[in-house]
């Protein structure tokens, strides 16, 4: 984690069941992080609807590709000293469908162009990283390597994704807005639990 900062349990725990989710689902899982902001003077300080757009219209695109590609994302809501909040936010895609974040965050942005009515340049491009699952079908000491490969990939995707609990500069939204969103999850079964043991560290 980053240590000059504390975190929100609750956002680190909601940023790790999704990773885990689709690690388990998908033998590539693409994680894309950017910022969103508004255009300088826009004053903002009510519900997170445009945010909340965005996200709608992301999974919508991708779901209507001709090989619908699932989503998951969790995005935070800041606000400090500025006249409207500003957001970051974390996508998980199929990495075998999805493979470069650039074309994520043109999308992003050419939807939170029209949202907003603003200009593209207020989504901004963090990076992004490919989560590569152990082959089943490799053994012995490649294994070990695919598996160490996964391991320091999986371990800085929940490092660079921690940002996003920080308390810094949360904890001001007005009364009963949410701080942040994510995508729904169903239970994993036990079973899926045990499958996904096998190749993240306990």
């Amino acid at each position: 984690m980053f240590s000059e900062h504390t975190y929100i349990p609750e956002i680190l725990d909601c940023i790790k069941k999704r990773l885990d989710f689709m690690v388990l689902l998908h033998c590539k899982t693409l994680f894309v992080r950017f910022d969103v902001r508004f255009a300088s003077g826009t004053i903002h300080n009510g519900p997170s609807t445009e945010i909340s757009d965005l996200m709608r219209a992301l999974a919508g695109f991708y779901r209507q590709q001709e090989h619908p590609i699932r989503m998951h994302y969790i995005w935070v809501r800041e606000h400090n000293g500025s006249d409207a909040p500003h957001y970051h936010v974390i996508l998980l895609l199929n990495g075998s469908l999805v493979q470069n974040p650039m074309g994520v965050w043109a999308k992003a942005s050419e939807f939170w162009s029209w949202i907003t009515n603003g200009p593209a340049a207020l989504v901004h491009l963090c990076g992004g990283m490919m989560i590569r699952r152990p082959s089943t079908m490799v053994v012995g000491e490649g294994r070990i390597v695919q598996q160490n490969a996964f391991q320091s990939a999986y371990t800085d995707a929940l490092n660079w994704g921690s940002y996003l609990a920080k308390e810094f500069s949360k904890g001001n939204a007005p009364y009963r807005m949410r701080q942040y969103g994510s995508s729904r999850l169903w239970p994993m079964t036990p079973d899926q639990l045990n499958r996904l043991k096998d190749f993240v560290y306990p």
